[in-house]
């Protein structure tokens, strides 16, 4: 399993042939609320190619109109797959619901060679998800956006019983998430062997600094990699 950060809580999978994008926001539209890009997408729609994408929740930094309505443009074939907010999202816009598959807490989705159970996440959106994505042998957990919250853990090893290779968890503390202490512990708590911090480093005043994550984590024995946008890395 190779994945690749498009920034914020974006992130390409890719099993084999098959490129399940996770949550892109790929344009500036919350720039009209006062949320602008500190930096250009690092991957293009061009280089995307998603074969699905699925999304954790119904905020536009996650379901963005925009970006879904260029992936349409550009690939008719595509399938969506998220919880009911971000499906009636989708229907409110006019769009085709007919491939859409809707995934909430508790329910699987089978997309090419990944296996993906969702889980309940503690958010604003109340249908909002939380990931575990099994593929090539690998089972990780991507948290979307979550608060912390003591039940957590208790979620994602009722939904993973053979254990959790990665965690790609949110850190930036604001905006109904986890901060990086929390995060850090979290990982800890189900006993993930990797840790991937993420959901900073888009917009100035709602971001982090992924070091003190490291750090705490490192002298744990966890070993964290913090990536670099539009570069593919072996999860």
């Amino acid at each position: 399993m190779r994945a690749t950060w498009i920034s914020q809580g974006g992130f390409i999978f890719e099993c084999g042939a098959f490129r399940l994008v996770v949550d892109p926001y790929l344009s500036d539209d919350l720039a009209r609320l006062g949320h602008v890009r500190m930096s250009e997408p690092a991957v293009s729609y061009d280089q995307l190619k998603p074969d699905a994408v699925l999304f954790t929740h119904d905020h536009l930094d996650h379901y963005d109109p925009v970006t879904v309505g260029e992936i349409l443009r550009l690939y008719p074939e595509c399938r969506f797959v998220g919880p009911s907010s971000a499906y009636e999202h989708h229907k409110k816009l006019g769009r085709d619901c007919s491939g859409f598959e809707i995934l909430n807490a508790g329910d699987d989705a089978s997309l090419g060679g990944f296996c993906i159970r969702a889980v309940k996440s503690f958010h604003s959106d109340p249908m909002a998800v939380g990931l575990i994505i099994s593929a090539d042998g690998k089972t990780v957990y991507f948290s979307g956006d979550t608060l912390y919250d003591a039940a957590l853990h208790k979620e994602i090893l009722g939904a993973s019983p053979q254990g959790i290779d990665a965690a790609f968890v949110c850190i930036n503390g604001k905006l109904g998430n986890m901060n990086w202490c929390q995060a850090a512990c979290l990982v800890r708590e189900i006993s993930a062997a990797r840790a991937i911090p993420m959901h900073y480093g888009l917009f100035a005043d709602n971001t982090e600094d992924p070091a003190p994550f490291a750090k705490m984590l490192t002298a744990n024995g966890v070993r964290v990699f913090i990536p670099t946008e539009g570069e593919p890395f072996e999860v």
